[in-house]
């Protein structure tokens, strides 16, 4: 079955943000500073001004928050035998980054907590404001360094690329 040109078109842009996202959590480990994340989703905003300059919010931003989403609930369901996986995670935050940013990434947790709580994750959009995509990049980072030992490709063997998108719908709708 042959794919149409939008549907590829679509796929090379979920890589492309995946792969942007991928270097921030690498990025967020290794200098355990929010700064990678918030500079990767500059980014993300930056593109959706030029392609729709008058929406809150566009298309890039969205397949990043659906991709951060998925990789947090293929974790979720890779470590459901961890009880402790989201305080193991925010520990980490905390240590590397400080407790005021444990403090927002705990709001952006609930896909690591459960399949519900991805929707619940997303209440708290408006109030994080420009720290909301970030703090789930700085969960997702706290994820990968401590049962990912610190290896992104973790999150591509939990949640190959095929799989990018599918799911996530049903977490978040």
């Amino acid at each position: 079955m042959s794919r149409k040109p939008d549907e590829q078109e679509l796929e090379r842009a979920a890589e492309a943000v995946g792969g942007l996202l991928m270097e921030a959590v690498q990025a967020t480990i290794a200098d355990r500073t929010p700064d990678p994340s918030r500079e990767c989703v500059a980014e993300f905003l930056s593109i959706d001004d030029k392609v729709a300059p008058e929406d809150d919010g566009g298309p890039t931003e969205l397949v990043a928050t659906l991709t951060l989403v998925q990789w947090l609930s293929a974790a979720r369901n890779e470590l459901l035998d961890r009880p402790g996986r989201v305080e193991e995670a925010l520990g980490w935050i905390e240590d590397a980054m400080g407790r005021r940013y444990r403090s927002r990434a705990r709001y952006t947790c609930g896909a690591l907590e459960s399949a519900d709580g991805a929707r619940e994750s997303m209440e708290y959009a408006a109030a994080l404001q420009d720290d909301f995509l970030p703090s789930m990049i700085w969960l997702v980072a706290g994820v990968v360094a401590v049962h990912g030992e610190g290896d992104v490709t973790w999150l591509r063997r939990l949640a190959g690329p095929e799989q990018l998108l599918s799911g996530v719908a049903a977490d978040l709708f």
